[in-house]
């Protein structure tokens, strides 16, 4: 049994989606003695299974992805992020002659509470994703992309990277780090 927030997590929505689902009978809801709302796992599982084939042409047809990111509302008012994700969905028409599944946030690439790259891993999780295809690999995160990659390679999903910067010395490596540590702290 989940708590709303847990299973709202699990779901890729808010609190107060799972609360208005609950109201329009689409959820099954259990409540305890206290009154506080509970949803089972199969719940869980079946809401997922439906809001994937609502996602996708054919449910056991996998697709590609694409992730895009900008660090601020500054950055999307700018076209930045429009600019990426025209550019993710051309290249993933050339390579796979179909329209990709979008995902997007506005926030620090520290930040791994972003909506979209929640819902992408939820969707890779579930056997959805084939590739994932990224312009940068500092718009998936700052640091650890190693290991999200390993993630997505668990799942089955191949992570394609646009455009590779040339391999920096280690000094130049530690004073890009630090630099984007002080820029995310500093706002």
């Amino acid at each position: 049994m989940f708590s709303v927030s847990q299973a709202a997590l699990r779901l890729g929505v808010c609190v107060k989606t799972i609360h208005r689902w609950d109201k329009a009978g689409k959820i099954s809801c259990h409540r305890t003695l206290g009154g506080h709302c509970r949803i089972p796992l199969a719940e869980v599982n079946r809401i997922l299974g439906l809001l994937h084939r609502n996602l996708i042409d054919h449910p056991t047809k996998k697709r590609c992805a694409i992730y895009a990111r900008v660090s601020s509302h500054r950055q999307k008012r700018d076209g930045d992020l429009d600019r990426q994700l025209e550019t993710l969905t051309k290249e993933c028409r050339k390579r796979f002659r179909s329209s990709p599944m979008v995902f997007s946030d506005v926030g620090s690439g520290l930040n791994m509470r972003r909506r979209g790259l929640a819902k992408l891993f939820s969707l890779a999780k579930s056997g959805t994703i084939h590739t994932l295809l990224i312009t940068h690999t500092d718009r998936l995160a700052r640091f650890g992309v190693e290991l999200l990659e390993r993630i997505l390679k668990d799942y089955g999903v191949k992570l394609t990277v646009l455009y590779h910067s040339e391999d920096p010395s280690p000094q130049q490596e530690l004073v890009t780090d630090l630099m984007a540590l002080i820029a995310s702290f500093s706002r």
